[in-house]
């Protein structure tokens, strides 16, 4: 373990071993570090974080703080990191009331200037450029690439394995596989995300291939398109894509950019 002497640590925080931490780095009551971490100098971990093994905290990074939530009248607060997570210079994860926690799962890369708030959820894999926004209550699924810039509203789910294109903006949910770009819009499938995505077979990209000219191009109505893609794909990759579209949704769906299917992605409020 090496500890710089400028670093102020709680008496009340665990610190796995091989733990690194920089000059002017503040670890809090509670916090809990998983074993190999490197905490960098002037990094901020608030009371009620937990680190998994070997992540990476930057400068001037602050995980666990109080959420910017006007309701929030000082209950204490939880954020869970998984494993070989790397949080960027100034990136900022806010922690979430009650048991749930505010998560980030295993192998994340926040770069720098990203904010994840209170009560989101982030999956596996994760990538989130500089100054990439998520408001609360969000869900990032597995594998998904949030790019610079990009803000995402309260109570929206990024579906995995897509990508979201510099500076765009949602409002609304990104279903899983696709390309999102500009203001709650879709345009066609992830190509290169779904190509080095080690958990599909090659079947199972053509399934979603085949998938894909169902939900989009057939002209078909959400219902009827779902239930196509239930009966005809063995794909669990397109069994994915059927639960995301039947989970109840705050926000509703992304447009697609090329032949707007004829349903009205119904469910959006405003929150």
């Amino acid at each position: 373990m090496s500890i710089h002497p400028s670093a102020i640590i709680s008496s009340r925080a665990e610190l796995g071993l091989g733990v690194e931490v920089g000059p002017y780095a503040i670890i809090e009551d509670g916090v809990k570090v998983g074993d190999g971490c490197r905490i960098r100098a002037r990094a901020h971990l608030c009371p009620g974080t937990t680190l998994g093994k070997d992540c990476d905290i930057h400068m001037n990074a602050v995980i666990g703080h109080v959420p910017q939530d006007l309701s929030h009248k000082g209950e204490p607060v939880f954020t869970v990191l998984g494993n070989s997570v790397v949080v960027r210079e100034n990136a900022t994860i806010h922690g979430t009331v009650g048991p749930t926690a505010t998560i980030v799962g295993d192998k994340c890369y926040l770069m720098v200037g990203s904010h994840v708030a209170h009560n989101c959820r982030v999956g596996q894999n994760v990538l989130l450029a500089n100054g990439a926004l998520l408001a609360g209550h969000v869900c990032v699924e597995d594998g998904a690439f949030v790019s610079g810039n990009v803000v995402i509203h309260q109570f929206v789910r990024v579906g995995r394995l897509a990508i979201l294109s510099g500076g765009s903006r949602f409002g609304m949910d990104v279903p899983p596989y696709l390309i999102g770009d500009g203001v709650n819009a879709i345009t066609t499938l992830n190509m290169v995300g779904l190509r080095r995505a080690q958990s599909l077979s090659d079947e199972d990209r053509r399934e979603i291939k085949g998938a894909y000219k169902v939900l989009y191009r057939s002209g078909l109505e959400l219902k009827e398109a779902l239930e196509r893609l239930r009966t005809e794909f063995k794909s669990p990759a397109v069994a994915h894509w059927v639960e995301f579209f039947s989970t109840p949704s705050r926000r509703g769906f992304c447009r697609h950019r090329v032949g707007v299917r004829r349903a009205t992605f119904s469910g959006a409020d405003s929150d």
